[in-house]
């Protein structure tokens, strides 16, 4: 299937954009979709007239056009219309200049920048569709390695509450490379020495600078690098690295190619930190901080199906406070409120880490722990209704005082077939629980006893 072209948007029209229009109209992977200026008479807008493009004077009857990439070579552009499009401005449009100068000195030097465009619109691509920040980091080292033609790189990111910079990905390094997760930002440092850079920091040859001494780079056999900090909003987001293990120069087209890369990681990386933190609110009880119902219920199925394929089990609790309405009706909702979130801190703090917690309503919890038969399922729900009874929950009502829960257990496919046929199963050993007396585990899977009316459990 053939390929749709790149749909380009070019705002200004000095000499630049005339030369741009003459190398990209003919291009068979690239379509012009008009170019905007304020002065109906600037070189390329005449240019575009004679080859049969779209002109425009007001700006925002070409950014109504769907467009892959918009070039601003005017920086006109606003904040608000930057949003939501890829859009090569700044730094990148001076990269534009400068390579359009050289394109007209060489044809090869032209060839190179036609690949540059199409691998940071594919880089582009490439980021958007990760479903999680992590997917990207690789992807951004990948395509600064294989630009600027260096056999090693790395990203890192910045924690700002700590002061320090987090390895995320690497490439070309050795396995103990990676071992350096962590590093203080250290005053007079190479890292800190970035950090305030304006632009990019290019080293050639690490031996003649020794107030950058490293040993990690050392021990790496590093030689050169080019550095450039990721910036979102003013922000410092973290430092994407470029290295040779010999020393080497880096060409204006290399840096600024770096410098794009590095403008629309930082940008969709903080997008996708946005995302995550939304996607996160949409499934999260907000007084717990534990998945709420809908999410619980989605993941019951995901967790029944998988096991129904591979033949394991599913166990789910469920769970709720004993004389939770007292404890309402006494002291007021708002000291309730203050229970459920202590109940969500220390059910948090009693799973396994593939556990999955849930407020499945009220006062009534919900867990699903996936590849857990019965016997492993009763003693977590043990575990748990054993920390609730030892751990004192402090309120400025009543100081420090201790409160209790009941619990069911059942098992798929032990117990039941369907999802709503095991929450009822959990349920139902859940109020079984209640009878027998409280603060107790019951099984579903204690037919017998359920059959002669028997509440005991063990």
């Amino acid at each position: 299937m053939k390929e749709r072209p790149i749909r380009i948007a070019i705002v200004g029209a000095d000499e630049t954009a005339r030369s741009l229009l003459e190398i990209l109209h003919n291009h068979p992977s690239i379509h012009i979709n008009g170019i905007a200026d304020d002065d109906i008479d600037a070189p390329a807008m005449a240019h575009a007239r004679a080859s049969g493009l779209s002109t425009e004077t007001d700006l925002r009857v070409l950014l109504k056009q769907k467009s892959d990439l918009v070039v601003d070579l005017s920086n006109r552009l606003s904040p608000a219309q930057k949003r939501g499009r890829t859009v090569i401005g700044g730094a990148a449009a001076h990269l534009i200049r400068t390579l359009i100068g050289e394109k007209l000195r060489s044809q090869n030097k032209s060839e190179k920048l036609l690949t540059a465009y199409r691998s940071i619109y594919n880089l582009s691509l490439e980021l958007s569709s990760k479903n999680y920040i992590h997917g990207c980091y690789s992807t951004v080292i990948k395509y600064a390695t294989d630009l600027t033609e260096t056999p090693a790189g790395s990203l890192a990111m910045f924690d700002e509450q700590h002061g320090e910079m987090v390895l995320v990905a690497s490439k070309g390094f050795s396995k103990g490379f990676a071992n350096t997760y962590r590093w203080k930002v250290r005053q007079g440092g190479l890292t800190a020495h970035i950090l305030n850079q304006k632009g990019a920091l290019i080293v050639e040859d690490l031996r003649k600078y020794t107030q950058f001494d490293n040993p990690i780079f050392r021990a790496e056999k590093i030689r050169s690098l080019a550095a450039i900090t990721l910036y979102a909003e003013e922000k410092i987001v973290g430092i994407l690295y470029v290295n040779d293990f010999k020393a080497r120069s880096f060409s204006t087209l290399e840096v600024s190619i770096l410098q794009l890369i590095a403008t629309i990681t930082a940008t969709l990386i903080e997008r996708m930190k946005i995302m995550e933190v939304t996607q996160l609110i949409a499934i999260t009880d907000e007084l717990t901080g534990l998945f709420n119902h809908r999410h619980f219920m989605q993941r019951l199925s995901v967790e029944m199906a998988r096991a129904g394929r591979y033949k394991h089990k599913v166990a789910i609790v469920m769970l709720d406070i004993d004389h939770f309405k007292r404890y309402n009706d006494t002291y007021g909702h708002l000291h309730g409120n203050e229970i459920l979130k202590y109940l969500g801190k220390v059910i948090r703090g009693s799973l396994r880490e593939a556990d999955i917690p849930a407020r499945y309503g009220g006062e009534e919890f919900a867990i699903i722990m996936p590849e857990t038969a019965v016997a492993d399922g009763k003693v977590i729900a043990e575990r748990l209704r054993q920390a609730v009874h030892d751990t004192p929950f402090s309120s400025d009502a009543l100081g420090a005082e201790r409160i209790a829960i009941s619990l069911g257990v059942a098992v798929f496919p032990d117990d039941a077939a369907t999802t709503h046929a095991l929450i009822d199963a959990a349920d139902k050993a859940l109020y079984r629980a209640k009878a027998a007396g409280r603060n107790r585990v019951c099984l579903a899977s204690d037919s017998q006893r359920q059959q002669k009316n028997q509440y005991l459990c063990e």
